[in-house]
């Protein structure tokens, strides 16, 4: 019988309060830990996405070097062929300079914006042996993230 009156007293002690609401402190800390979680979750993304952007445009600078290096070594036109980096593309163009390029033959691909290039704007491969006289560094910014692309006179690009 003592542990019937024991059993009833522990079981008003946690009884559910019958009012069925929430109190001011509880739903404070459930915002606060909600705000918390959407803080660290969107600069994760906002890291990932920057950190993606700036490979998606290393990824176009190099594919253009490499397309325009080949134009010219297959003789592609009869021309000379070359890749512009601009501030917001690079334009694979041919022709012996980007001023006096055949504008109907650019093939622009636009970078991600926060992407911020600079350094080497401009080079140009021989026909047929495909080297080059621009040789340098293509430095893109995403930021605080810095991608070196360096060309050599062999039209290599080391990044």
């Amino acid at each position: 019988m003592d542990y019937q009156n024991k059993f009833k007293n522990l079981k008003n002690r946690f009884a559910i309060n019958k009012s069925g609401g929430f109190t001011l402190l509880e739903l404070i800390l459930v915002i606060g830990i909600a705000i918390l979680l959407f803080n660290v979750s969107t600069s994760s993304f906002n890291t990932y996405k920057i950190h993606s952007n700036l490979s998606l445009a290393v990824g176009g600078v190099v594919e253009a070097i490499r397309l325009a290096q080949s134009s010219s070594q297959s003789g592609k036109g009869d021309s000379k062929w070359g890749v512009e980096i601009l501030s917001n593309q690079v334009v694979v163009f041919k022709g012996n300079s980007y001023a006096s390029r055949v504008i109907s033959a650019d093939e622009p691909l636009n970078f991600s914006n926060g992407i911020i290039p600079s350094g080497l704007t401009e080079i140009v491969f021989e026909k047929i042996s495909g080297v080059t006289t621009n040789i340098g560094t293509i430095t893109l910014t995403g930021g605080s993230e810095i991608k070196n692309l360096i060309i050599n006179a062999k039209g290599t690009v080391t990044y």
